[in-house]
């Protein structure tokens, strides 16, 4: 594939703004999942480092079921989330963007012994239908993540889980900060900081639609 140039004057101009940063950081990590879709066993450290402790507090928070639906958004080419979801025994619809992305992301998943418990879709997060699903995984650089989010809020049913990957410390220099975003009513809360600069937040819709935490 042949790779787009960027002066120095471009690339310092892109430094100088949360946008430009989050763009530049968000390809150094797409590489990276890229080289683990490639190598198998870059792709198993690569995730045992970066995700795996992450991936069990999110499904124990969460309190997902065997059997229960859930759409991942942003599953990049490294479908790590979908992997460990689908290993819990759910069954999960995995959403990016990236038609190239989504071809590694099916390669991985045919040698991963789970592609019957996945499935692939191409969409923005902003577009998606999240109606039917009983859980929704949001990565943390899905953009535009404030369109998402409430979009995701309004169609999940009653009693589902959101869970929402935001940044603390030096990687809210990269991603922008979630908790403006999150609601004041109608969802109970869970957070729990993570390595690396990562927090996992579990919104779950309450029932009635009030808030309960009062």
């Amino acid at each position: 594939m042949k790779q787009q140039s960027i002066s120095i004057h471009r690339y310092l101009s892109l430094k100088a703004t949360p946008e430009g940063r989050g763009s530049i950081f968000l390809g150094a990590v797409k590489q990276l999942e890229v080289l683990g879709s490639i190598w198998p066993w870059f792709g198993r450290v690569y995730s045992r480092f970066f995700y795996s402790r992450m991936l069990s507090d999110e499904i124990a928070f969460s309190g997902i079921n065997p059997g229960m639906r859930v759409l991942h958004v942003g599953c990049g080419p490294l479908p790590m989330t979908a992997l460990a979801l689908a290993g819990f025994g759910v069954r999960v619809t995995a959403a990016d963007l990236d038609q190239q992305v989504l071809i590694r992301a099916q390669n991985v998943l045919d040698a991963s012994g789970f592609k019957d418990r996945v499935s692939l879709i191409s969409g923005c997060g902003s577009r998606l239908d999240y109606c039917g699903y009983d859980a929704v995984w949001m990565s943390l650089h899905v953009h535009p993540v404030q369109q998402t989010l409430k979009r995701a809020m309004d169609m999940i049913r009653p009693g589902g889980r959101i869970v929402l990957r935001g940044p603390k410390g030096w990687l809210c220099r990269y991603y922008p900060r979630v908790e403006d975003l999150l609601p004041e009513t109608g969802f109970d809360c869970i957070q729990k900081n993570q390595i690396l600069g990562k927090k996992s937040i579990v919104l779950i819709k309450n029932l009635t639609g009030e808030d309960q935490s009062s």
